[in-house]
């Protein structure tokens, strides 16, 4: 038979016993983190989009899930096809749909399950990187330059795919612990 190790109950008004990620659901949108001596406070942005304005209230990601099953529109993804000077051909293969779909689509038109999921992936990756760079002219400004990570790929030119959404993802979330990219 094993021995049991007992754990000491944990008095719940002593914060140094608690990690960084408890905290009730009721708590602000700050936490901090301490570390080697330092401490450092991080803003939790609520909701989840940067241009994609249906998705900025929305608290969970049951609630995305349930929004872009019906389908993002055209106009709603345009900010988007904006910020990235996006042609014709890079929305059409986002959205998963040809060019001629595309060159009929109105403002009005749904872009479909597979696209409103792609441009929601595309838009986290912009408000991930507004919060790194501090501004969207920035962020642009590295979107838009080869990157040695990216083998020397434009950011940008990758957000078309849903395997390059998720280099971005990486590449972004590189930059936050340190690594030069």
């Amino acid at each position: 038979m094993k021995n049991i190790k007992k754990y000491p109950e944990l008095a719940p008004e002593d914060p140094s016993l608690l990690n960084d990620f408890q905290a009730s659901y009721d708590s602000p949108s700050t936490f901090v983190v301490q570390k080697g001596g330092k401490t450092t406070s991080y803003n939790v942005q609520k909701g989840y989009g940067y241009y994609l304005k249906s998705l900025k209230n929305i608290q969970s990601l049951t609630d995305v899930g349930a929004l872009l099953d019906r389908n993002l529109t055209f106009a709603e993804i345009t900010d988007i096809v904006d910020y990235l000077d996006m042609k014709m051909i890079d929305v059409a293969k986002s959205a998963s749909v040809s060019p001629s779909t595309v060159s009929r689509w109105t403002a009005d038109s749904p872009i479909g399950t597979p696209g409103s999921y792609q441009f929601f992936k595309i838009d986290e990756a912009i408000k991930k990187g507004v919060a790194y760079f501090g501004n969207p002219s920035r962020l642009k400004s590295w979107l838009n330059s080869p990157n040695l990570a990216l083998g020397q790929a434009r950011p940008a030119d990758l957000m078309v795919s849903l395997t390059g959404i998720e280099l971005v993802h990486e590449a972004i979330d590189a930059l936050h612990f340190g690594n030069v990219l």
